[in-house]
Formats: C-alpha cells, sequence, structure tokens
C-alpha cells in the first residue's frame, strides 16, 4: 500500500465515480513508486461494487489513456497475470486527460451494431422483414444485450485467486528490518515454489518471523533470502559453513534422506535415538532439523506439503524455530 500514491489519486485522478474508487485500489496495491500491481479482476469488482466486465472495460481506458502502463505478461491469459504499474510521468506531476464521460467506466468495451426498425424491408408492416407470420423472421432475429457478467467459461478467472492472494503476501506489513526489495525477492521465490511447498498466509508470517530471528542472531534478511534463493529452499534458515564429520564416526549413506534406513544411520551418526519416537514421522523431523539446512529439509517439505497444507506449515514451523501458538497468534492478529 501507498499513501503517497493513494493521496495523489484522491487530489489529481482525472476520472470519478466508479473510475476514481477503482484507481483508489489499484493504488493500494502498488509501492511509492507506483510498481508491483497484480489486479484481481474479482477482487476489484467486489471492492468497486462493480461487475467483472466493466472493471476490465475501466483498466483498459486506464492504460489507453497512459495513467496505467502494462509491465508484464501484457497478452495475459491463462495462468499468466499482468502486472501494472502507475505512469511515472503522472506521479511527477504532468496530467492525463480523462479517458471516460459515462458513469459506468466502460468506454472502450467494444460496440455492437443493432439493426434498427426504421431502414427499409425491417418495418412494423406485414411486408417488411418482421417478426410476424408474414414477415421474414429469420432475416430480424430480436436483438438481446449481452449479460453484463463474464461467462463462467473466462479462462483467466480461475487464476484470479492465486493472483490475488500473491498480491496480498507481497504488500503485508512489513518490520523495518526487513527491506521491500528483500521480500519482493522471497514473494516471488516462493510463489515458484508453491507446487512443492504451499504459500500461503501462515507461511508468509512464518517468514517474517524467521528472518526477524535471523537478523537479530546478526545474518541480515539479503543474506537470508539469497541463501534460500541460490539453493531453492522453502525455508529461511542459518547460513553456515561447512563442516565434515568428526573423526571415527559412521559417515551416513549418500543421499540418507531417501531411504528409510539412511534415516537410521544418520539418527545414530546426529544422537538421535529411534526409540524415543511414536511415529517414524516424527524422527524424520528430528533428523532433518539435526542434520540443518539442506535438501533433506525440503524433500520432507515437499512430502509433506503434498499430503496436507496444515502439516507441512507444522513442519515449516518445526524447522524454523517458530513456536506454534505464536503462528496462530500472527495468524488472527
Amino acid at each position: 500500500m501507498s499513501i503517497k500514491i493513494q493521496s495523489m489519486v484522491w487530489d489529481r485522478y482525472p476520472g470519478e465515480d466508479h473510475e476514481l474508487l477503482l484507481a483508489l485500489k489499484l493504488a493500494d496495491f502498488c509501492d511509492d513508486n507506483g510498481e508491483h500491481i497484480f489486479p484481481s479482476i474479482e477482487t476489484m469488482a467486489e471492492k468497486v461494487r462493480r461487475s467483472p466486465r466493466a472493471v476490465q472495460y475501466q483498466i483498459q481506458g486506464m492504460v489507453k489513456s497512459g495513467w496505467l502502463i502494462k509491465v508484464a505478461n501484457a497478452g495475459g491469459g491463462r495462468g499468466r497475470a499482468c502486472e501494472y504499474r502507475i505512469n511515472p510521468d503522472w506521479i511527477n506531476g504532468a496530467e492525463i486527460a480523462p479517458f471516460s464521460s459515462d458513469s459506468k467506466g466502460a468506454s472502450v468495451a467494444p460496440k455492437k451494431r443493432v439493426q434498427r426498425t426504421t431502414e427499409k424491408g425491417a418495418t412494423d408492416d406485414t411486408k417488411g422483414a418482421t417478426g410476424f407470420v408474414k414477415g421474414c423472421n429469420g432475416l430480424h432475429p430480436i436483438h438481446h444485450e449481452p449479460p453484463e457478467e463474464p461467462s463462467g467459461n473466462h479462462q483467466p478467472a480461475r487464476r484470479a485467486p492465486r493472483v490475488a492472494l500473491h498480491a496480498e503476501l507481497l504488500n503485508i506489513e512489513l518490520p523495518e528490518a526487513i527491506p521491500f526489495a528483500v521480500w519482493d525477492m522471497w514473494c516471488e521465490h516462493r510463489e515458484a515454489k508453491a507446487k512443492d511447498a504451499p504459500w500461503t498466509r501462515p507461511a508468509a508470517r512464518v517468514s517474517i518471523k524467521k528472518l526477524e530471528m535471523l537478523a537479530a542472531a546478526g545474518q541480515t534478511p539479503e543474506t537470508s533470502v539469497e541463501e534460500a534463493v541460490l539453493r531453492g529452499w522453502t525455508g529461511l534458515f542459518p547460513v553456515k559453513a561447512a563442516s565434515g564429520n568428526a573423526p571415527g564416526t559412521p559417515s551416513a549413506p549418500a543421499e540418507w534422506w531417501k531411504s528409510e534406513s539412511g534415516y537410521v544411520e544418520r539418527g545414530k551418526q546426529l544422537g538421535v535415538d529411534r526409540s524415543k519416537f511414536q511415529y517414524f514421522e516424527q524422527f524424520k523431523a528430528r533428523v532433518c532439523k539435526a542434520a540443518g539446512p539442506g535438501e533433506w529439509m525440503e524433500e520432507l517439505l515437499r512430502v509433506v506439503g503434498r499430503e496436507s497444507e496444515e502439516r507441512y506449515e507444522a513442519l515449516y514451523a518445526y524447522f524454523n524455530d517458530i513456536p506454534r501458538e505464536k503462528v496462530a497468534q500472527a495468524e488472527a492478529a
């Protein structure tokens, strides 16, 4: 959210009524540079009390007028949300001419050609092409305006909830210790990894808390995020120097995390006693945490994430040393 851009919209936006309301909502998504706008048409329509089609026409008009600029995925399409930014020239003081004079904000809607009943051969008498039994009914079908709401086959709408959540998580309130650019990098990375590990509100809250904890321990958010992105992790962990096994310590099998026997051997190496755990899944989680950040954590998170989003979030919090009650409190806040 940018209070700066919202204030500009209130003071200088060239449109009015629903157009102004939509512009304010778009400003609610952007940063102070007017960037990073990923609008969900359905969410926008709900907020401005308009139909999705009317909102689409308004956004098209904003782009046509030059107030709004497409910067990514200009073609749109299924699973490819458009990214916009507010014209930097307008932010710096330039004026943009209003793009619509009607109250619907749909001036760029395609105009439909309607056959007039006053033309020759299309009169109301029995000799013309009328709808009566003596006329040529097939030449002059009754015109029906299309419904205002889009059909159920509108494919991009299927992606809208995911895009809306991504925009929400991207613009979540951050503590001062976490720069927006770093959070932007982490959101983009986690969104790309969403199939392996759900990128949800609780996961975002845990990520923020983990970044704060690592920062308090002396590891900057930039270092934490860059290390996770470089290694393809979905978790945030302390960056540790590589260390070999202690002399005389037996080595665990290569890729030990891919077999039950490998977990048992690695547990012995790390001093994790299998007999103290009722369930093998609990033992695996303990071994992974004792082993520290690595492919084993990511593999276990992927497996659990496919089975249950709730279990994934609990395991993610466990690996990141975030008590579950704190996650629940943050989600309720």
